[in-house]
Order: structure tokens, then sequence, then C-alpha cells
């Protein structure tokens, strides 16, 4: 693979995701506006929706795009028996999410709600099986004409309904129309059926593959579960307006976690993390602190904003419903930082083979929520929920970076002590002039020092090889 062509490529990619989430961010605004208890459900289903397609995956795209990317076996055959295998436990976790969803005595349209999204991110991962394939094959092009013209049109129907007051089973709607947009695009660029030929025997050496990444599942599951379990609770103890509140304070700390990421860490990072750990632990060092004190420049600033402007930030996009959420989205702040630092540190540990400590350390995220969750939602429904979430990531971030730290040293002394000093300037300034000049030049001033260490911890230029004091 040349070089060059990487760039372009990765465009590919983030031109999808990023068509995709504008159109995401217009839907949520408007149905946000329109109603709090509607957002609540769309809210609430796509919680079970993500769960139900973890579920679905069966960690099988890792597999895939390994797989793929050897040209090993016959590529259709292959894609064929993993569809099956997903469309199987696809219809198992639907009934499942069927059985709890009773279980919590939902109402019947609320149900309905939830399988239709649940059901539409479900074919998300079977139609990822596809893309698994164009990655591997260096088509990004191919899965961008895809992705892009599915979401629009998905999305766009969801726009319409809000526009037109439909009712929140047919705004639901949305998700279905833009996954089976997304297989039908997909099927007419494979040209053929891949579930036609699926014989026994291929599916019994596709789950003996399987066991090679049982642990890559179990990790994904129980980051799934601790991310979104805290909405099931809030919807409980809080009920759907709530759990709209919720979504529209984690929407911006969720959307800029996630983007850094995938598209940098997953994408960029991780590999070359994977490749130096083995031919070169001193480049590894290097770029892995570069990374690190990078993303942590990066973030400050950002949570610092969000903290100081939420009250003006929230009510002012998604309408004056959403005071109440102004504090749970500042208490969800150190998410960003944490999620930056822990999947540097996660990628890392996956780099140098420590699947199984970082497994405890999910499964110990796991227990920390599920504690946090039966202990502050009751009492405090929306904190709670907030407060949940930001502890368990606080907490694996904790394990994580932590080893991290041990195991390669990507920051000094020095450093982590200049990172605390210009927080504690930032906020001795925001503070100080606040309470004798106007809120902005308090931020403005608060803003400075953390400008400085970004500009003093910028990512270098390309092939520089001093690292930064």
């Amino acid at each position: 693979m040349k070089l060059k062509s990487i760039p372009r490529r990765l465009g590919y990619i983030l031109g999808a995701q990023w068509t995709r989430d504008l159109a995401w961010t217009a839907f949520t605004i408007l149905l946000a506006r329109r109603s709090p208890d509607i957002l609540g459900q769309v809210v609430l289903a796509l919680t079970f929706g993500y769960l139900v397609k973890t579920v679905a995956d069966v960690g099988l795209n890792d597999f895939l795009l390994s797989t793929f990317a050897r040209r090993e076996g016959r590529p259709v055959a292959l894609l064929g028996e993993v569809t099956w295998l997903k469309l199987i436990v696809l219809f198992l976790a639907l009934g499942a999410t069927w059985l709890v969803t009773g279980w919590q005595n939902y109402t019947p349209e609320l149900r309905l709600v939830v399988m239709c999204i649940a059901a539409g991110l479900g074919l998300d991962g079977v139609s990822d099986s596809f893309f698994a394939l164009c990655q591997a094959r260096g088509r990004q092009d191919v899965e961008m004409r895809i992705r892009v013209p599915s979401a629009l049109l998905g999305i766009g129907f969801g726009i319409g309904c809000v526009v037109f007051g439909a009712p929140p089973i047919a705004i639901a709607l949305y998700k279905p129309v833009e996954s089976l947009l997304c297989i039908v695009f997909a099927l007419m660029a494979l040209q053929r059926n891949p579930l036609a030929g699926v014989g026994v025997e291929g599916m019994k050496d596709l789950a003996r593959h399987m066991k090679n990444g049982l642990i890559f599942t179990c990790m994904a599951g129980c980051a799934m579960f601790y991310n979104k379990i805290n909405v099931i609770f809030l919807k409980q103890y809080g009920g759907n307006a709530d759990v709209g509140g919720y979504g529209v304070a984690w929407e911006t700390v969720e959307g800029l976690s996630v983007l850094v990421s995938s598209a940098l860490l997953g994408k960029v990072i991780f590999p070359l993390l994977a490749k130096l750990w083995q031919q070169d632990k001193g480049a590894f060092r290097q770029l892995a602190g570069q990374t690190a004190r990078s993303l942590w420049a990066a973030s400050l600033p950002i949570i610092f904003l969000i903290c100081v402007e939420s009250d003006r930030f929230l009510p002012l996009v998604y309408g004056p419903n959403y005071q109440s959420a102004v504090t749970a989205q500042r208490l969800l702040t150190p998410c960003l930082a944490t999620a930056f630092l822990h999947n540097l540190a996660a990628y890392a540990m996956i780099g140098m083979r420590q699947h199984r400590l970082l497994l405890f350390f999910y499964l110990s995220g796991l227990v920390c929520n599920l504690i946090c969750c039966f202990t502050l939602i009751p009492a405090m429904p929306l904190e709670g929920a907030a407060l949940s979430l930001t502890i368990t990531k606080v907490w694996v971030a904790l394990l994580t970076v932590g080893y991290f730290q041990w195991a390669a040293r990507p920051m000094n002394l020095g450093q982590w002590s200049l990172m605390l000093l210009t927080c504690a300037a930032s906020v001795g300034l925001w503070w100080g002039i606040g309470l004798v000049a106007r809120r902005e030049v308090a931020e403005l001033a608060g803003l400075v020092p953390l400008l400085a260490l970004f500009w003093r911890w910028r990512p270098p230029p390309p092939f520089e090889k001093t690292a930064q004091a």
C-alpha cells in the first residue's frame, strides 16, 4: 500500500462519518426542540440498540478485516457465513430486548420504538461485514458512496417526520430505513447474494476462528454496557424527559470523544503503536508521549469551555427545556479527557499484547458502574446518571493510563507537573477575574494558560525527531 494513499482513504471514512454526524446533529436539535419526552424515547431506544449491535457483531469485524486483508480463502463465502451468524444472533438479541422492555413495564408504543431502532442498529452490524471487505481492499470510496446517501435519506426521513409532527414510532423508522438502504446498496455493489451457498462446514470453521477473538468480544461488551446501562436506570427513576436531558448533555461530549478515538487513535495511531512495540521501543515511547501530551493539551480547553458555557450553549441550541441538563453536562466533561487518554492507553495495551489485563480493567469498570447506578441514580436521577458514567470512566482511565505510564513512561514528572500547574492557573484566573469583571473576560483569561499549553505541546511537523519537554 502506498503511504500517500493513507490520507485519501482516511478522508473517505471521515467524509462519510462527518456527513452523517452533521445530519444527526440537525435531527437531534429539531427533535429536542419539539419534545424532550420523544427525544428521551429515542435516546433510550438507541441505548438498547447499541447493546444489541454489540452482541450481534459477535466480535467478528476485526477478524474479517484481517482475513480479507490477507486475501485468505473465498471472501464472498466468508462474508455470507458471517452474515448468517450475525442475523441469528441479532434475532436472539432482539428477542431478549423485547423481554427486558416488557419486564421494565414500558408502554407498548415505547417498546415498539425501542425494537424499531434496535433492529436498525443491529442491521448496521450486518452491513459492517461488507464494509470490512471494502476497507481491506482499500475501497473506502465505495463505503463512502453507500453510507452517505443511506444516512442522508434515512435521517432525512426522520427530520421530515419531526417537522410534520409524526408520532414517535414513525420517527423511529429513520434507523431501519437507513440500515436497509445500506444493505441494499451493498448488495448492488457486491453484485451477488452472499447468503447463497453457505454450508454447515463453513459455519463450523467460522466458529473455530471466532475463539481467537473472544477476548475482544468480551471487552467490547463490557465497555458498551458500562457506557449505556445508566440510561436504562435513568428511565426507571427519572422518566423520558430526564433521558432526553441526559441525551443532549452527552451529545457534545460523546461526539468529540468518538471522533478522536475512532478517527485518530483507532485508524492512525493504533497500527503505528502495534508495529513500533515489536520493532523499536524508543520510537514507541516517543510516539505515545507526543500523542498523550497533544491529547491532554487539546482536551483541556474544550473541557473548560463546556464547563463555563453550558448554561448558555444548551438552551441556545436545544431550547429552554434543557436548563436542568446543564449540571449533567458539566459533570460529564471529565469523560472527554479520560476518553482521549484511556483510548490511547487501551490501544497501547493491545499493541503490547496485554489483552487479558485490559479485559480485567473493563470488567472492574462494569462492576463500578453498576454500583454507581444502584446508589446514585435513585437519589438524583439526571445528575446521578452523569456521575455514574464519569466515575466509571475515571476509574477505568486510572487503571489503563496508570499501567501505560508504568510500562511505557510516555510522560515524565515535569510534564505532569506542568499540566497540573496550567490547570490550576486557568481555574485561578477564571475565578479571580470573575469576581471583578464580566464573565466573558474571566473566561478568556482562564483560556490563556490552556492555549499556551496546547501551543507548547502541539503535534510536531512530520518526521520531527526531537521530543518536546
